[in-house]
């Protein structure tokens, strides 16, 4: 073993560095070492070194070459221990140090020494060629300082990095981008902006490895607006051609949330590279966008780069269950002819996707066919077992996995966490839960953040509230899960939720595109207008007013809490619309009653070529159902598979029954249900009853509502709904007999209620309640309210007023 001896001898006076060079062997037969540390270590500083100082170098020539043990020195370094490139290169000029020429060799290969100090991490070794530098005046030298600035860099000393790249008296281009370099990796942002500035006004020149590097540190949604900056001065300086700077932009505007941008950026490159069409797959996996993935590595393959296994494992990744499994099979045989199925990465990512799929024994047979399995392997197999229900499966693997004393990770429990989430499995997650507390991971956060979520999603929120409790560092990702308890909940919940957001702020956790989107629906569900106007006035303040999902569910807030108004104010406002975006503002003039605009932005969303979707012709079937547009709505009907190639679903029959029957074409409903391949499904001739009972139709309610209570015999809102409409066509006997037998099969309806929100303040009501404080004054208003509507009414202006 060959040992670099860097040794710190008796000193003679004054403090010295000697400069000897050697080999150590592993007998112990010890030749000339190397000696570059100060005796004094402690109270070194190379920036403290002045060129002519006697603390330096302790004579105008170097001293004479020593013979030192392997053993003596304090500090030595094993050559075995040098990672990457740079040890050949340091070990040839250890060997050719044996002639007289040492000062000639140390001078000529300290470049040498400095990357060994960076490849093995050793700042001691880095300090010590930094105060030989220090001697021969590296400020006036732009390679040495440049070395300098990167050795610090590297090694995370930023400051020392900065207090070299302050003394140097000639900078360059790379002087100021490998010191941006080292800002950046630290994840230093407002530094890495700080030092771009300084370098704009001193004008240096920026090329297409500065950009890049500045453009890694926009790696959030308000750094958009400076990427937006530099995205211009990128094109304004011609590099938006460039492969590196334009994959740095891809990158940028998918970590900012604007996809469509990276897209773009993608498209406009006419050469991308290996590097550039894996970021681009990768994203589009991120994004669910399977198909396009696919493009692209075929894309990839027409170009004539020969993918590797990132790609592979990204594409494959990228299946969601939108693509064929055959899709899959065929990116197997060409992971293997390209000579990379045997990387485990890739292995991983088909066993997933065979589960994505459903495939268990297809992941079971590759699983148990791979020749090397890590935790990840296992993890997924496990998750995959548990998101199928089978439970047994999943012990077994658990078992074998523990008795090859493999142990798991925080990741993987979080793994198998999600996945019982994912399947609502709450006894698997309980063990799982008792396994982490068992072995100490209770308080890490991916574990907990994991826990939460599956709680949450059990309706567990209590339990949900403690695990977020016991957290002892809380992250945006934990408040998100624990937002989705309250997701549905009642007014009370609702304002849990706000009071957690506001000790989220006071935690200086900032909330990201999920915490607004998931707090503004809530407030939508609760038609609380101030909570949802308070909640937009801080997504602008934050800048996330930019984010499309957000937007989205800003429309939707104001649809559902009255104010169709604002809801198009803020469509037209919003710089980036999608598909989501028509259709949510499609839905809130559906919801208010105005079909005539519903179809008139619908013809708008077709002109402006946006994808069509089944929700799209959903929202526009619902606008023409409650404003009696029957004609139109049965022309869309018609033409959605032959013109818009979308097959219909049941959600789309049954509103087309609700299109019929409110048109008081009941006789066609029927026959439609009839005709229809779900007419063996409660959910279409539930609506048939409840427009039998608008109508007063009993004739075809009898009907209908046989069919109903024999598809449905144990659902108490069915029995509800027939008993209040012979109710309310006069039918009293009927209507008991129909809760009479509701009651012998011990079927219950859980209690409906309504709200309104006064002064910030929701105020719940359920049938004849008079729990609340002001009943009597409430009571008597709707009197007051039933006399006017009875005066209204004799006067012959019923339909007016309906």
């Amino acid at each position: 073993m060959f040992i670099l001896d860097i040794t710190t001898p008796a000193p003679a006076s004054g403090t010295h560095i000697g400069t000897g060079i050697g080999i150590a062997t592993d007998s112990g037969v010890t030749t000339r070492s190397l000696s570059l540390v100060p005796r004094s270590f402690s109270l070194f500083s190379p920036f403290k070194a002045k060129p002519d100082s006697t603390e330096i170098l302790s004579s105008s020539v170097f001293p004479p070459l020593k013979v030192t043990p392997a053993y003596a020195g304090y500090n030595s370094y094993s050559w075995h221990n040098v990672q990457g490139p740079y040890s050949k290169t340091a070990h040839s000029f250890m060997t050719s140090c044996n002639s007289n020429s040492d000062q000639t060799l140390l001078f000529n290969d300290w470049a040498q020494l400095l990357q060994v100090s960076i490849g093995s991490g050793d700042l001691m070794l880095g300090q010590a060629i930094h105060a030989f530098l220090a001697k021969l005046g590296y400020q006036n030298d732009e390679f040495r300082g440049n070395n300098l600035v990167n050795l610090y860099g590297k090694l995370n000393k930023l400051g020392d990095a900065q207090r070299v790249f302050d003394e140097m008296l000639v900078r360059n281009t790379i002087t100021w981008t490998t010191l941006i370099k080292g800002y950046q990796q630290v994840n230093d942002v407002e530094s890495v902006f700080r030092i771009a500035r300084e370098m704009y006004w001193f004008k240096e020149e920026f090329n297409e490895h500065t950009c890049s590097i500045i453009l890694q540190a926009c790696d959030s949604l308000e750094n958009l607006v400076r990427g937006l900056q530099l995205h211009g001065f990128v094109i304004k300086r011609g590099f938006d051609e460039d492969v590196f700077v334009g994959t740095s932009l891809i990158s940028m505007y998918s970590t900012c949330g604007d996809f469509g941008a990276a897209e773009e950026v993608y498209s406009n490159l006419d050469y991308k590279d290996l590097r550039c069409f894996n970021l681009m797959i990768s994203e589009y996996g991120k994004a669910e966008c399977g198909e396009k993935a696919i493009g692209a590595f075929l894309y990839l393959l027409g170009s004539g780069l020969e993918p590797n296994d990132y790609t592979f494992t990204n594409v494959i990744s990228a299946c969601n269950n939108d693509i064929d499994v055959e899709v899959v099979r065929v990116l197997h045989g060409i992971c293997i002819k390209c000579g990379c199925g045997d990387k485990i990465s890739v292995g991983n990512a088909l066993v997933s996707v065979y589960i994505k799929h459903g495939m268990i024994e297809e992941a079971e047979k590759f699983f148990c066919g791979m020749g090397e399995k890590n935790l990840f392997s296992w993890t997924a197999l496990l998750s995959g077992y548990v998101k199928n229900g089978n439970d047994k499966k999943a012990l077994k693997g658990f078992s074998k996995f523990l008795e090859l004393g493999i142990d798991f990770d925080p990741c993987s429990f979080a793994v198998l966490l999600d996945g019982c989430s994912e399947c609502k499995n709450l006894e698997w997650g309980l063990q799982i839960h008792g396994f982490v507390v068992k072995l100490g991971y209770v308080h890490d956060i991916r574990v907990g953040t994991a826990l939460i979520d599956l709680y949450a999603k059990c309706r567990k929120l209590q339990s949900a509230r403690l695990v977020f409790g016991g957290l002892l560092d809380r992250n945006i990702a934990s408040f998100n899960a624990i937002l989705s308890g309250f997701m549905g909940a009642d007014g009370d919940n609702e304002e849990d939720a706000m009071i957690l957001f506001s000790q989220l702020r006071l935690a200086n956790i900032k909330p990201d595109s999920v915490s607004f989107t998931r707090l503004l629906s809530l407030s939508a569900d609760q038609a609380s207008l101030v909570k949802g106007k308070c909640l937009h006035a801080y997504i602008i303040k934050t800048g996330f007013e930019a984010d499309t999902s957000v937007g989205n569910a800003v429309i939707t807030m104001y649809a559902k809490c009255g104010s169709i108004t604002d809801a198009y104010q803020y469509f037209n406002s919003m710089n980036c619309i999608d598909s989501i975006s028509w259709n949510a503002m499609i839905s809130a003039y559906a919801l208010h009653g105005q079909g005539g605009k519903a179809l008139i932005l619908f013809e708008e969303m077709k002109k402006e070529e946006f994808v069509l979707d089944e929700i799209t012709i959903l929202s526009v079937l619902q606008a023409c159902s409650y404003s009696s547009l029957w004609e139109d709505g049965f022309c869309l009907f018609n033409d959605m598979e032959l013109k818009y190639g979308i097959k219909p679903k049941i959600e789309h029959f049954a509103c087309m029954v609700d299109l019929l029957g409110r048109a008081g074409y009941l006789s066609e409903a029927m026959n439609f249900i009839n005709k229809s391949p779900f007419s063996g499904s409660p959910l279409l001739w539930r609506t048939l009853v409840h427009l039998c009972k608008l109508h007063g139709d009993l004739n075809f309610g009898r009907i209908a509502s046989k069919h109903l209570l024999d598809l449905a015999p144990k659902e108490a809102g069915s029995y509800m709904l027939v008993s209040n409409m012979y109710a309310g066509g006069g039918m009293l006997n009927e209507a008991a007999r129909v809760r009479t037998v509701m009651n012998d099969l011990k079927v219950s309806k859980e209690v409906g209620c309504s709200w309104i929100e006064i002064d910030n303040k929701v105020h719940q009501f359920v049938a004849s309640d008079k729990g609340h404080p002001e009943s009597k004054e409430i009571y008597e208003k709707l009197d007051l309210l039933k006399s006017e509507m009875i005066q209204i009414t004799d006067h012959g202006s019923q339909k007016n007023f309906c």
